[in-house]
């Protein structure tokens, strides 16, 4: 009898349904799940899941490595059956979501850092489940999509059902390589009933404009930046993104809080070493080395600071002279720099394709008032760069490509004459123009 679990089952899943089936396929790299290194589509149906959404449901593997109690290296090969669908109205309200029941091995911290838990332990039926949303999230917001229908709705869901939403992308599913027609179907459908809540809840909101409810990113508004920002004037416009680096390099190493940072930091650190190492303190005590583990103290704590400084004033200067080179550049363009996640919460009806790092909004070439809305820094593939002309579009858009040393004036030029000329003609054909 052939297993149920086999790509010959989601085939026939794809022939039956009208989709297109593929041995593999390249998903988006976002969120935990999808990225994890040597993770792999072992087959794929494409087309109008059931349910009615758009998207691909796949066979998922990946290998999770983790060291044991005896620091011996451990390896456990996952598998999934996934779903995975775009909701690019939700970027602006929500970055990042995620939810895993008790039996679940999908990874609902599919933001990392920018995520904080969802209090999920005072609902019985849920106990051991998790869950986490990005901290900037309206509180109004989640409350209204975690309202009690869903949350009895996540209740009735599989024990090992869990999703990620990050950058507008939901991936949800459950574990092992599914192979019956009803599960196949149950997951489909299960996926686009939380597609169809976040989107509808989005979409709710751009009635009001979207602002009031628009994800806020806690980091945006920095006093240290805008401080140095302000204590660095540049003699010239810079022409790229590292052209100021050097300056504000300088002016970082002569601050004293890097220096007191980056020595608070090899303090730590010792203290920390200190409790598996603390044999080496017991020994030099016991032989009445004071000096002697006094200045083994003082040079840990120098050399752990050494590398705390030289990074920060690398990291540092990078976030600065990229500040200072898009302030720069909106000016003399007569741009205006907008918060990226409310300009997303504001076109969600524009159904952005990436979540944007930088939004400069103003005039572009040709006369049409738009905005230019970047993602990274030109240096990886995923990198995107388009132009957008207004809260409900159109959108044209291209791979950000940057060489050394970085983006720069002349490559955003570039990209703002090309990208305008793509939307006017798309303006220039659209019905009733």
């Amino acid at each position: 009898m052939a297993d149920p679990t086999t790509p010959s089952s989601l085939t026939k899943f794809a022939e039956l349904h009208g989709l297109a089936f593929a041995p593999g396929a390249d998903l988006p790299a976002q969120g935990n799940t999808l990225t994890r290194d040597g993770g792999k589509a072992e087959g794929t149906a494409r087309g109008t899941l059931p349910g009615g959404i758009e998207g691909v449901l796949a066979h998922f593997t990946y290998v999770y490595t983790w060291n044991d109690s005896d620091n011996r290296t451990q390896h456990e090969t996952r598998r999934f059956t996934l779903v995975v669908t775009r909701i690019p109205e939700s970027i602006g309200f929500i970055p990042y979501l995620g939810f895993a029941k008790s039996g679940s091995q999908l990874s609902p911290n599919a933001g990392g850092e920018d995520m904080a838990p969802i209090e999920m332990d005072s609902i019985k039926a849920l106990k051991g489940a998790s869950a986490y949303a990005y901290k900037g999230t309206s509180e109004r917001w989640l409350a209204q999509l975690l309202s009690p229908a869903m949350v009895e709705w996540l209740t009735r869901c599989d024990e090992d059902f869990g999703f990620e939403l990050a950058n507008g992308v939901l991936c949800a599913g459950r574990a092992e390589h599914l192979g019956d027609a009803r599960e196949l179907e149950a997951v489909c459908s299960d996926a686009a009933h939380l597609a169809t809540a976040i989107r509808e809840e989005s979409l709710e909101e751009v009635g009001t404009g979207g602002e009031s409810e628009a994800a806020k990113d806690p980091d945006a508004a920095d006093p240290k930046v805008e401080a140095a920002l302000a204590a660095v004037p540049l003699d010239s416009s810079p022409a790229d993104m590292t052209a100021a680096r050097p300056t504000f390099a300088a002016h970082l190493r002569r601050s004293s809080s890097t220096v007191l940072a980056a020595l608070r930091t090899g303090l730590i650190f010792t203290l920390l070493l200190n409790v598996p190492s603390i044999a080496i303190p017991i020994l030099l005590i016991d032989s009445g080395l004071y000096l002697a583990l006094a200045l083994f103290e003082v040079a840990l704590i120098g050399l752990i600071a050494s590398f705390s400084f030289r990074r920060r004033v690398r990291a540092g200067a990078e976030q600065l002279a990229a500040e200072a080179f898009y302030r720069a550049y909106a000016a003399e363009r007569e741009l205006k720099l907008e918060e990226p996640l409310q300009f997303a919460a504001v076109h969600a009806e524009a159904k952005l394709p990436f979540k944007p790092d930088r939004v400069l909004a103003g005039p572009l070439p040709g006369g049409t008032a738009g905005s230019l809305v970047l993602a990274g820094d030109g240096s990886k593939r995923s990198d995107r760069i388009a132009v957008v002309a207004g809260p409900k579009g159109p959108i044209a858009e291209a791979e950000l490509q940057a060489e050394a040393p970085g983006i720069s004036a002349k490559l955003l030029d570039g990209y703002r004459e090309r990208l305008s000329k793509e939307l006017a003609e798309d303006l220039a054909t659209r019905p009733g123009a």
